[in-house]
């Protein structure tokens, strides 16, 4: 018989994946067509529309559904550079520590079922050099967040190292995201905010947070 975590997280995600099939994943375009309507609700609502964005953060960067960063683009258009960035950070950050509750303690056994098999031959790694190793994947984008929020919680990285990691590494793509809400008029996807000066400042962020865990694998060795 199904667990009490399971169906909840089949009640909170089944309907979502239905109406991304049926409806598609809502775009900047979608954004741009509403984005009256969107702010009178806003300016009407300030309160409300900021608790809904947060809410709509944890969930979709905790899904498989690309909608967090039209979400945090919207975040740059409609409350400004400076605290749209603000708002994205916060949300990414508590998107980020719900994920990892519930990859930790609400789904544990299932995530690891799925995931520890082959997280095991790194998990002392991980747990020596977390931060760095996370930091950098946050940092590069490459890999979606929720499933570092699920690979962090069945690790044995502490909450501490985790926390710093997260803040640190989703600090640059939230000003990114921020600042293309300024361009919401001139881009059509996300994609077009990291142009190649933008992708290779990120990737070479990501490669200097790797040093100091390649250095101490490297004076282990030498030990």
């Amino acid at each position: 018989m199904p667990s009490r975590s399971t169906i909840f997280a089949t009640l909170l995600v089944l309907p979502l994946c239905i109406a991304a099939f049926r409806q598609g994943t809502p775009g900047l375009q979608d954004i741009q067509f509403h984005k009256q309507a969107i702010g009178l609700f806003i300016g009407s609502h300030y309160g409300v529309a900021v608790a809904l964005f947060f809410a709509l953060c944890v969930i979709f960067i905790n899904s498989p559904l690309p909608l967090a960063a039209a979400m945090k683009i919207l975040s740059g258009y409609f409350f400004g550079f400076y605290l749209g960035a603000v708002y994205n950070i916060g949300a990414t950050v508590l998107a980020c520590l719900v994920g990892f509750w519930l990859s930790r303690y609400a789904f544990r056994r299932r995530f690891e079922q799925l995931f520890y098999a082959r997280l095991e031959f790194v998990e002392h790694e991980i747990e020596r050099n977390g931060l760095y190793y996370f930091l950098s994947l946050r940092v590069a984008m490459v890999v979606p967040y929720f499933l570092i929020n699920i690979v962090a919680g069945l690790s044995r990285i502490s909450f501490k190292h985790y926390l710093v990691s997260t803040l640190l590494g989703v600090l640059p793509a939230s000003l990114i995201y921020a600042n293309g809400g300024q361009r919401l008029e001139q881009i059509r996807s996300a994609a077009e905010l990291f142009e190649w000066q933008t992708a290779a400042s990120l990737a070479l962020v990501a490669a200097a947070s790797l040093l100091p865990a390649w250095l101490r694998r490297g004076g282990r060795r030498s030990n």
